[in-house]
């Protein structure tokens, strides 16, 4: 049952969202997901992905509506954040990414123009770790004492409602106890997170029971009400059971729970009627039918943890051919090998181990049994290595303060510099700064590790994120030459996974490396937050060079406070970078780096571009050109926005591969050291004239060697050699690079 709250400060008993009491709005908003005692399973080991659904009680008018959501625990909380998705008509549906842990109180609020016109909450919503439980009796409520969980952290879905897992578990068939409780709260205590279970055991049931409708099977189980006999004399499934097995994965949405516990096989074993014993070969052909059917169904590749279970009573305690049968899944990759339930004997199992079914003991030596094969395994899925797209993948996780973000350092570190500002200052529209201003303004901030550091102790680090962090090298590499480095903020996250990015790393000898996460992709302090990890993933690898390979930067949006930024820092370490869409054009304005070359591009209809004014924006590059000889470029995309498009890449890719070929030695080699990286004197290059933004659109602009530039030399765009050049005017002319 669903309450509804007059006011959203009194406590809920599940959901409930109404307008603001002060200014009594006429609608209602009632939420009908998340639930309350929820467990979403997490994505990564700090954060999942929370699905908010609600009906309106009536329409309501305009546009510019915000979804908001917040959590709320008995420490911390998150800020607002904006929720993606939508009101249409009466509906809302939204997510929103949450912290791993809980319980939290999710509130959410819906806003226009910044003014909250509905709020509400859910109590005791948790995001950690879900799985499915099946099979027969001993995952189905059939032990000897009923158990509860004593960590508060565990809970259990019948396929509607959430709860707290208290034996017996719901939607299983007994009504005793189970290894749920005991295995819950040691995944809670070990992994530091709300544990759910979908129970969905059977007592008694054979692996035949679990096939789908219509599988056939030569001889049948002891009970036969789940099955039925064919004319031609086979018997096959009715598929009731594996339907309810699937109804209840499929409710958890796609990649919704971490695996299928499977318990089952005493029924299968050494049954007083031998013509209703299934032979192992069929055991393992029958269960491996359910576990690729069911994938296949549900639409992903669900692990499953097999146990070994054959035990009946003392003097019938396993069937070595269903043993063998279940661990030749694990041996072959199909499944993973749960606890060996077998071994557990004597006083473990009921009446004073007279039973086939656990003792109170049992059950929780049980559970202990379950989590020794489940933790290992979860702590291998953040990072070890995949083979991913012709090459091999790694990642890490970490949770790192907000004190490295550029946003922290912006507000926290003062640069003692309010004068060395040489961008252009639109008066009409900015009018006469004030000395705080033109520092924000000024991002050459030649801030030091140690005073960094300093303010970090004097200020507090802040609150902590996770960051995660992925390194991709081509299959058979034998020396990494160069790295290329994505902020994940914006377009960073699917470069990293593009193919023909992947296709260029491979034939030139790179590794691609990206993180996610602000503390890191939107620029950081120190500069060896990114030098470390590089090294770290060099050893991991098995390619400690790495940590001395010469780097190729990428950011968007804010991400430019990394791209643009840790080259001023680090310019004998970076062989070209590029600012795709600059959230803030003054990130750029970074002397320290004018001799790594680098390419901006705007999009013609950003509106970040055209904040404070378009022609501000395109003078910071120039500014750097004319006041330093910055071996820079912009190009200027029409009639695109924020985002880059297809026909986008080209034209970075050709910048990456030409500044690599112009400043790495073709004999360089980062496993005897820092590779020495060549700096091109600035007549070698090609320079550009610059997009004129009255124009706008495509435009024919001249490009020429150094030394025959018609125009300004001093402001003109600094192209690395005519290959690149001709990409350059292309792209300019077109919109696209048709010289390759």
């Amino acid at each position: 049952m669903i309450s509804r709250l007059v006011f959203p400060g009194l406590l809920p008993s599940l959901v409930s969202l109404t307008l603001d009491h002060v200014t009594l709005s006429a609608a209602e908003l009632t939420l009908t997901a998340p639930l309350e005692h929820q467990v979403v399973q997490r994505s990564s080991p700090g954060k999942g992905l929370l699905r908010i659904a609600g009906e309106l009680s009536e329409e309501v008018p305009g546009k510019d509506l915000a979804i908001e959501a917040r959590l709320v625990g008995e420490k911390d909380a998150t800020g607002w954040q904006r929720a993606g998705g939508s009101i249409v008509g009466k509906k809302l549906s939204a997510t929103v990414e949450a912290p791993a842990g809980g319980w939290w109180t999710l509130e959410v609020r819906v806003t226009r123009e910044g003014k909250e016109l509905a709020a509400g909450r859910v109590g005791k919503v948790g995001v950690g770790e879900v799985f499915v439980v099946a099979g027969q009796s001993n995952s189905a409520n059939f032990g000897e004492e009923k158990l509860t969980p004593q960590t508060g952290l565990v809970a259990s879905f019948d396929g509607k409602t959430w709860r707290p897992a208290e034996d017996p578990q719901p939607g299983a068939s007994g009504d005793g106890g189970s290894f749920v409780p005991p295995l819950g709260d040691e995944l809670a205590r070990k992994l530091g997170v709300p544990i759910g279970f979908v129970s969905c055991g059977i007592g008694g049931t054979s692996v035949r029971e679990w096939l789908p409708r219509g599988a056939t099977f030569p001889n049948p189980p002891t009970i036969e009400s789940r099955v039925e006999k064919r004319p031609d004399g086979l018997w096959m499934s009715k598929g009731d059971a594996y339907q309810a097995f699937l109804s209840r994965m499929k409710a958890l949405g796609p990649r919704g729970f971490r695996a299928v516990l499977w318990h089952q096989g005493e029924s299968d074993a050494n049954q007083k009627d031998p013509t209703r014993t299934l032979p192992g070969d069929l055991y393992r052909k029958y269960l491996e039918t359910i576990i690729r059917e069911s994938r296949r169904e549900i639409g992903w590749e669900v692990p499953w943890f097999v146990a070994q279970a054959s035990y009946h009573v003392p003097g019938d305690e396993g069937s070595d051919d269903i043993r063998a049968a279940q661990a030749s899944l694990a041996r072959d990759g199909i499944a993973l090998a749960g606890p060996d339930s077998d071994a557990l004997k004597g006083d473990l199992r009921e009446r004073n181990g007279q039973g086939v079914h656990f003792s109170g003991k049992g059950l929780r030596q049980h559970g202990l049994k379950w989590a020794e094969a489940i933790l290992p395994w979860i702590e291998r899925q953040w990072i070890e290595p995949r083979t991913v797209a012709g090459g091999t993948e790694w990642s890490d996780f970490a949770q790192l303060p907000a004190s490295h973000a550029i946003g922290w350092v912006g507000a926290n570190v003062s640069t003692r510099d309010t004068k060395s500002w040489n961008g252009v200052l639109d008066e009409a529209k900015w009018g006469t700064p004030s000395p705080d201003q033109v520092v924000s303004r000024n991002w050459d901030w030649k801030i030091s590790d140690e005073a960094w550091a300093a303010a970090v102790k004097e200020k507090g680090e802040g609150p902590r994120e996770e960051v995660r962090f992925d390194l991709w090298l081509p299959e058979g590499l034998a020396v990494v030459k160069g790295m290329v480095v994505m902020s994940g903020h914006g377009s960073g996250e699917s470069l990293f996974s593009r193919a023909d990015l992947r296709a260029l790393a491979a034939e030139l000898g790179l590794g691609l490396f990206k993180f996610t996460g602000n503390p890191m992709q939107r620029g950081f302090w120190p500069r060896s937050l990114l030098l470390d990890r590089l090294r770290d993933f060099g050893a991991r690898s098995g390619h400690a060079e790495i940590g001395n390979a010469p780097l190729f930067l990428y950011g968007h949006s804010n991400g430019t406070g990394f791209s643009a930024v840790f080259p001023s820092y680090e310019p004998e370490r970076v062989w070209g970078w590029v600012s795709m869409r600059p959230g803030i054009t003054f990130q750029v304005y970074q002397p320290g780096a004018v001799q790594v070359p680098g390419l901006v591009i705007f999009g013609e209809e950003d509106s970040f571009l055209a904040r404070p004014s378009r022609e501000e924006n395109l003078a910071v590059v120039p500014a750097l050109r004319k006041k330093h000889g910055a071996l820079w470029n912009i190009a200027v995309e029409p009639k695109t926005g924020h985002g880059p498009g297809e026909k986008t890449w080209p034209l970075v890719f050709s910048f990456l591969r030409h500044t690599f070929a112009a400043r790495v030695p073709a004999d360089a080699d980062p496993r005897k050291g820092p590779v020495k990286l060549k700096t091109p004197a600035p007549e070698s290059g090609y320079l550009g004239e610059n997009w004129d933004s009255a124009k706008g659109g495509y435009q024919e602009l001249t490009i020429a060697p150094f030394a025959g530039f018609s125009g300004d030399p001093g402001t003109a765009s600094w192209l690395v050699n005519a290959a690149y050049a001709a990409d350059w005017q292309a792209f300019q002319r077109e919109g696209e690079v048709t010289t390759r």
